[in-house]
């Protein structure tokens, strides 16, 4: 009798990528022939010991498609996977703040009201950290739809996303969730890529780590860690952290907390360089998908100088993985103070060197949330709002709408007597402000701080004073771990962080 095994994202209720070669794989035992169809288009698999490989035709959106698979030359389908559709894929991947639970959102008791929208398909890869591990994930490995179980922990920026683009591009919209709180970029990647400078600190680290202990040390105390990690009174603790508790909660619970087992760096924890590149991300490719949408750095603060190197590489990394020069649209980290223990300095030069990803691989966009911060959490909670950002994002830069979809860019200052003007791009019709003065906005002539008399907005911010000198006047903006962002363009979208000497 033969024995099919298809990967986990292969189930009833699944989507599939329109306009791409759609990839079907897995292992097979008794069978020396697989068959396999989908919208009348059959193609034999290749089988290669007891795995399978076969690519069928590109197909156009649809709902309510089945595909089967039929060993040796039976006519009955040895497998059916029924109730498919067709459409766009996203990748939504990252750490906590891409990972945010729906539940936990600002916006949670109006979105759960929300009518349910069966054209959006989500999916949760189980956060396994090394081979074998065994976790309770009843909210993951499975399809699903608005107001199922597995919505409530779902990605809320990925939701979002997907809620905000399906209308507007009428096909069914799909997400899958590749994320895991608290990981740096290293994990997402490919061993190999540590062989070139400067990465390679992070195997240097890896390899320090693995030397303070035994191995059979570490494995006792990874053990004794995940144990407590998905233990019910850990979770319960843990959810109260992520609703959000202020600076005076945190540190009583950190105190509470201080001794808790945890799993040190090492074969068995999820931080560890190329971990979830082999447990998670490999698992999913090659599925075709539209994009990638990505929300992550604050884990990378302490390797801030080579954030634009490490993120440049794992999308080159992702690019290869999947044969495909798949879009980017990610997230620019939002202003921060402090959190356990951990503080936003690191951020501004992480932010520096994401709108240089920005700017230098093809293919990668990123929006800002410099309104949205919380000084004291390092998660915000209005994720609905990121995700409506990179459906505006992903509409004018992979749908080709021709929409205010970035946020405003700083581009050159230029002064006229006691006037300092500074020039955007992407404000549409005008810069709009929310409030009396614009916040987050710093200059200084020499050691002294300007004071501005007036200002004006309108595709430009034009500040008056009561005197300028010839020295060089230096302006920053936003350019804090935490500050307030209180200046947009005509689509809401507030302005990057920027600093410059206007000579």
């Amino acid at each position: 009798m033969a024995r099919i095994e298809l990967p986990e994202i292969f189930q009833d209720g699944m989507m599939l990528q329109r306009d791409k070669t759609i990839k079907v794989w897995g292992t097979v035992t008794g069978a020396k022939r697989l068959r396999i169809s989908l919208c009348n288009d059959m193609e034999e698999a290749e089988i290669h010991g007891v795995t399978f490989y076969c690519e069928l035709s590109k197909q156009n959106a649809g709902v309510g498609l089945t595909l089967s698979i039929f060993v040796d030359e039976e006519e009955a389908p040895e497998v059916t996977i029924s109730n498919i559709s067709i459409g766009d894929i996203y990748i939504a991947a990252g750490q906590s703040n891409m990972e945010y639970f729906l539940r936990y959102d600002a916006h949670w008791n109006d979105v759960k009201k929300w009518e349910r929208n069966d054209d959006i398909h989500m999916f949760n890869c189980k956060r396994i950290a090394f081979e074998g591990q065994k976790r309770e994930l009843p909210d993951s490995g499975s399809w699903f739809l608005e107001h199922d179980f597995q919505w409530e922990t779902f990605s809320a920026p990925g939701y979002s996303f997907a809620r905000s683009l399906q209308p507007v591009i009428g096909v069914p919209v799909g997400v899958i969730g590749c994320n895991w709180g608290g990981t740096p970029a290293c994990a997402w990647m490919d061993w190999s890529c540590f062989d070139e400078e400067p990465l390679h600190v992070f195997k240097e680290e890896y390899q320090q780590a693995l030397s303070s202990m035994s191995e059979e040390e570490i494995k006792n105390k990874s053990m004794e860690g995940w144990a407590f990690e998905d233990s019910y009174e850990h979770q319960i603790d843990w959810r109260a952290m992520m609703y959000g508790m202020n600076e005076e909660d945190q540190k009583e619970w950190m105190e509470r907390n201080a001794g808790d087992p945890a799993v040190p760096l090492g074969p068995y924890h999820h931080y560890r360089p190329s971990g979830l590149y082999e447990t998670m991300l490999k698992k999913l490719a090659p599925f075709p998908v539209k994009g990638v949408l990505w929300y992550q750095g604050e884990s990378d603060a302490g390797h801030a100088d080579i954030y634009d190197k490490t993120f440049e590489t794992m999308i080159r990394c992702w690019r290869k993985l999947w044969k495909d020069e798949l879009p980017f649209l990610f997230v620019q980290l939002a202003p921060f103070g402090w959190w356990l223990g951990n503080d936003g300095n690191g951020y501004p030069a992480i932010r520096e060197r994401q709108e240089l990803v920005s700017k230098l691989v093809p293919g990668a966009y990123m929006i800002s949330i410099m309104d949205l911060g919380m000084y004291e959490d390092i998660h915000p909670k209005e994720k609905i709002e990121v995700g409506e950002r990179l459906a505006l994002l992903a509409r004018g830069k992979i749908y080709g709408e021709d929409i205010l979809c970035e946020s405003p860019e700083f581009i050159k200052a230029e002064r006229i007597e006691n006037k300092l003007i500074l020039h955007f791009s992407d404000t549409g019709k005008s810069l709009t402000l929310k409030g009396e003065e614009i916040k987050s906005l710093k200059i200084w002539q020499g050691k002294q701080i300007k004071e501005i008399e007036t200002f004006s907005l309108d595709t430009s911010v034009t500040l008056t004073f009561e005197s300028l000198s010839e020295d060089p006047i230096e302006i920053q903006f936003a350019k804090e771990g935490y500050c307030e962002v209180n200046l947009f363009n005509e689509a809401l979208l507030p302005v990057k962080p920027f600093s410059v000497v206007c000579l």
